[in-house]
């Protein structure tokens, strides 16, 4: 694979993890962490860039993420990887993607009882385009790794350049968490990309792209795949830090913004007139579709696989960008609505695996470890979903420690890895019990 060829597929995997909400949370964590922005961001890119690249790597080096979870159980395996990719796929990311880039830029200048149908008109041409390059992998690499990407970036460059040399203001003082708890709570915040979950599907196409240009050997495909990752892991953690700083010093002017989308769309506004409303909608849209490409790509992939290709990879396509369009006419509000709490349930076993995938020369692939710590965190996780959607199921779940940071579930995996290795070491290393 030449030099040109990985660069394109890095930033492929860059396009693929910057939807939406990577656009408009960075700007949101710089207006409110204010003087505290450089401590914030760092530690927003520790989970919204360090754990994505984790995940790609780990998955590099588990094979995929079918061999992965087989680890736990050969049922939670289907089970899981199909919840994940529903999740992230058809039923919440991609139909959010696709309202995303109509609700900040279209929506505002039509009448409220044409929204309906522009939407519907909107979305159908939406997921024909999406479509149109997915039928082809080697097609979403050129159009998406080589065209898409540079042009989103060189946006993002040019609104950053502006905030650069024409400041709107100075660092504001820090709002809420962010005055005594910022790295915590920026901590978190990055949890919201949901790129941790994105990196253990989007493995599946960056392989199969490697494949398709030579590359054969495992050893050599998972140390790519991981350089890809890093690549792509950079560039995002750039993007954020200029958005993040464009969100810090528009605090003066634009500091009652409700999210990171009217920031931005203030800010374009400010430095290019009506203009900029363009140039915001067309960086979105880029935004969203490199997103949504990717993973109808990646969910079509497996689910060929999973029906032993009896449906074709062409006919799941089809199938995804259908369903997407179907769910995306309810609205971005009711489709945010149920999105939380369901990544909130499948987010803490991701970084469990994650983390297991990493050490598993230490224990062996041992079934007990996986078992608990997987269990444990998914256990805690659907606990803490059924709370945020005012379902209580077990009270005294909520006295964990930073339970209600979303991260209840840390010190109970710790607990039963720790009880777990010490039976591990104690019994034959071999058996896998």
């Amino acid at each position: 694979m030449s030099k040109r060829e990985f660069f394109a597929i890095s930033l492929m995997l860059f396009a693929m993890f910057f939807g939406a909400g990577n656009f408009i949370f960075p700007p949101m964590v710089g207006r409110d962490a204010g003087t505290n922005y450089y401590v914030a961001i760092l530690f927003f890119c520790l989970t919204a860039v360090l754990l994505p690249v984790l995940g790609v790597a780990a998955i590099a080096k588990a094979g995929s993420l079918e061999r992965l979870t087989k680890r736990v159980d050969d049922w939670f395996s289907v089970t899981y990887v199909t919840l994940v990719y529903l999740a992230i796929g058809p039923c919440l990311a991609i139909p959010r993607a696709c309202n995303m880039p109509f609700e900040i830029s279209i929506k505002p200048f039509l009448a409220e009882d044409s929204v309906g149908l522009y939407l519907i008109i909107y979305a159908a041409i939406y997921f024909i385009l999406n479509a149109i390059v997915c039928l082809k992998l080697t097609r979403v690499v050129d159009v998406v790794g080589k065209i898409l990407t540079p042009v989103l970036l060189l946006l993002i460059l040019v609104f950053f350049v502006f905030g650069l040399f024409h400041p709107m203001g100075e660092f504001g003082a820090p709002q809420g968490e962010y005055a005594e708890h910022a790295m915590s709570k920026a901590f978190v915040e990055g949890y919201q990309t949901m790129d941790a979950l994105a990196a253990l599907v989007f493995g599946i196409i960056i392989t199969a792209a490697m494949r398709e240009r030579g590359i054969s050997d495992e050893n050599k495909l998972a140390n790519s795949t991981v350089k890809a990752g890093i690549f792509a892991g950079g560039i995002l953690m750039l993007a954020y830090i200029m958005l993040g700083f464009l969100g810090a010093t528009s605090v003066s002017k634009f500091g009652d913004a409700k999210n990171g989308a009217e920031i931005l769309s203030h800010i374009s506004n400010y430095f290019f007139g009506s203009s900029g409303r363009i140039i915001l909608g067309v960086a979105f849209f880029l935004a969203c579709f490199t997103t949504t490409v990717g993973l109808i790509s990646s969910i079509s992939t497996y689910f060929t696989k999973l029906t032993r290709e009896k449906i074709k990879y062409e006919i799941w396509v089809y199938i995804w960008c259908i369903i997407s369009f179907a769910i995306a006419n309810f609205g971005l509000t009711q489709i945010l609505k149920i999105s939380v709490p369901i990544l909130i349930a499948l987010y803490p076993i991701a970084i469990v695996l994650v983390f297991l995938a990493f050490i598993d020369h230490l224990i062996d692939s041992n079934r007990l470890i996986y078992r608990a710590c997987v269990y444990v965190a998914g256990f805690i996780g659907i606990v803490n979903a059924f709370d945020i959607s005012k379902i209580s199921l077990i009270a005294a779940v909520k006295n964990l420690p930073f339970y209600e940071n979303m991260l209840g579930w840390l010190f109970p995996v710790i607990f039963v890895f720790i009880v777990t290795y010490f039976i591990y070491l104690l019994c034959n290393k071999k058996d896998n019990y």
